[in-house]
C-alpha cells in the first residue's frame, strides 16, 4: 500500500535535490571566501560580520562607524554575496548555516552533527502539536544551530523562542537563524547543566516603514537572561507558610501495636 503518491514523492525528491545543489554552491562560494585562511577562522569571521549588520547600537554614530568598518572589509563583495545567499537559503525556516558548518567545519574534526530537519519537524509536531498559542515560550537547552527552534516556528512563529548552547559558534548560528526569520526570544551562551552563564543575546524586531526589522542586544548580566536560572535565595518575598504548624493529636489513644491487614 502506497502512503505517498508518486507525484508527491517526485516533488519532495526534486526539492531535496535543489537544496543539495544550493548547499554545494554555497560551500564553493564559502571556500572561495576563505581562500588564504583556515575554514574554521573564515566561518567565525562570516558569523561575526553577519551579526554586525543586526546589532543594536546606542547611537547613530556607532552604527555608521560599524557599517563603515564593514564596507572597508578586504573581501566585502564576497562577504556581502555570501550573506545574501545564506539569507535566501534560510527562507521557510531552513538552516543553511548548520549544513555549511557540518560540511566545512565539524565533519571529521569536532564530530558535531545536528539533528536532521525532518526529524526536528517531527519532534516539534509531537511536542507542540496544534495547541500552541501566541507568546508561548519554547526552549531548547542545547540548541546547536537552532534547528529545533526553526521547526517550532513553522508551527507558531508568534511564540517566544529561547535557546542555549555551550559552543559559542552554535550560539551565533542560532542567533543568525533567529534574525533571518524575524523571531523573538533569546540565545544564551551558557552551560545549561551547571547554569554557568557567559553571554546572552536578546532578539527583537522594530517597525520601520511597515517592515519588521530584526536586531539583537548583547548582554553579560545573567539577571537579564530569561533562560539562566536565577538564585531563589535572593527572593525577599515572604512565604505564605511563615507560621509553625500546631501538632494534631488523635482522639483515640495509640497503643503502639500494629494491626493486621488480613
Amino acid at each position: 500500500m502506497l502512503l505517498v503518491s508518486s507525484s508527491s514523492f517526485e516533488n519532495s525528491l526534486a526539492t531535496k535535490l535543489t537544496v543539495m545543489t544550493n548547499i554545494n554552491q554555497l560551500l564553493k562560494d564559502f571556500e572561495r571566501f576563505a581562500y588564504g585562511q583556515s575554514l574554521s577562522s573564515a566561518f567565525t569571521e562570516l558569523l561575526d560580520w553577519t551579526l554586525l549588520s543586526f546589532k543594536w547600537f546606542e547611537s547613530g554614530d556607532e552604527q555608521r562607524a560599524a557599517f563603515e568598518t564593514f564596507r572597508m572589509h578586504k573581501k566585502v563583495d564576497q562577504l556581502t554575496s555570501l550573506i545574501a545567499a545564506i539569507g535566501d537559503l534560510s527562507e521557510h525556516y531552513c538552516d543553511p548555516l548548520g549544513e555549511l558548518f557540518m560540511q566545512a567545519i565539524s565533519s571529521g574534526h569536532n564530530g558535531q552533527f545536528f539533528t536532521p530537519e525532518p526529524l526536528c519537524d517531527m519532534m516539534t509536531t509531537m511536542t507542540i502539536g496544534e495547541n500552541s498559542k501566541p507568546n508561548q515560550t519554547i526552549c531548547d537547552p542545547a540548541c546547536g544551530s537552532g534547528r529545533m527552534l526553526l521547526s517550532a516556528a513553522k508551527i507558531n512563529r508568534d511564540a517566544r523562542f529561547y535557546g542555549a548552547d555551550l559552543d559559542i559558534t552554535c550560539c551565533k548560528m542560532a542567533l543568525i537563524n533567529m534574525l533571518f526569520n524575524s523571531l523573538h526570544g533569546e540565545i544564551a551562551h551558557m552551560n545549561t547543566l551547571s547554569n554557568l552563564f557567559f553571554t546572552g543575546y536578546k532578539v527583537c524586531t522594530t517597525l520601520i516603514d511597515t517592515h519588521h526589522v530584526p536586531y539583537y542586544i548583547e548582554f553579560t548580566d545573567p539577571e537579564q537572561s530569561y533562560i539562566c536560572l536565577h538564585d531563589l535565595k535572593a527572593n525577599n518575598s515572604k512565604s505564605a507558610f511563615d507560621t509553625p504548624f500546631q501538632p494534631v493529636r488523635s482522639a483515640q489513644p495509640f497503643n503502639g501495636v500494629q494491626g493486621s491487614l488480613f
